[in-house]
């Protein structure tokens, strides 16, 4: 009950700062999304049990991502969600990079830190690799598919759009990632596929309810 608890609590989160940072402005919003990508490749390793279902604390953080680059796009254009798509690439590479580098000091005497951010920050050559191709193709990807659809179906609400390709997003998003990182190193990749894109429907699920819910609240409190 607590683990559902949290999680609601950070849809709710989520969408609320969505909007903060949508009202701030393009350059506020563009670094939102980047955090929240270097939230959830950090969050990863995090496992938690939700609804039965075994899941890594950073599925909301992912979708996050994917609805604050949707209201760029929304309220900039495609060039400035592109903008933000690089951007945050080029962050969590930097990441990568400058973890690796940390992780090379020799530690002193007095340090208790070291194995804590050995394990937080030495992941798999593969699997690095992975989630950086998995992200850019990713975004790239539900970018271009919320232009067209805004395009074609004008008159439905933006969030709605917005829930429609995130839940396309997410599919390919744990495809891709899945057989990029893990195919030939775990067993059942089909189960692991099906409950990590069920847990992420239903953060999506709790997502776009909280958007419009955080929207509305928004709205009538900077009238």
């Amino acid at each position: 009950m607590l683990n559902l608890l949290l999680f609601l609590g950070s849809c709710a989160l989520i969408a609320g700062f969505a909007w903060y940072f949508w009202y701030l402005g393009q350059s506020a919003l563009t670094a939102w999304i980047a955090i929240l990508s270097l939230l959830a490749n950090l969050f990863v390793l995090k496992q938690i049990n939700l609804l039965g279902l075994n899941a890594t604390a950073s599925d909301v953080f992912a979708i996050g991502s994917l609805l604050g680059l949707n209201l760029l796009q929304e309220k900039h254009g495609r060039q400035a969600a592109q903008q933000a798509i690089w951007t945050s690439f080029s962050c969590l590479l930097f990441f990568a990079l400058m973890s690796q580098v940390h992780l090379n000091y020799l530690p002193s005497t007095y340090d208790q830190a070291q194995e804590a951010y050995t394990f937080l920050l030495t992941p798999a050559p593969r699997i690095m690799l992975s989630s950086l191709a998995t992200f850019l193709l990713v975004d790239l990807f539900d970018s271009r598919v919320y232009g067209i659809l805004r395009e074609k179906f004008p008159n439905i609400s933006m969030i709605w759009v917005s829930g429609l390709t995130m839940c396309a997003s997410q599919l390919i998003d744990t495809v891709l990632f899945s057989f990029l990182g893990l195919y030939g190193v775990v067993q059942a990749l089909s189960e692991i596929i099906v409950v990590s894109y069920t847990i992420k429907l239903i953060a999506i699920a709790n997502t776009v309810p909280w958007t419009f819910v955080t929207k509305r609240l928004f709205i009538n409190v900077n009238k």
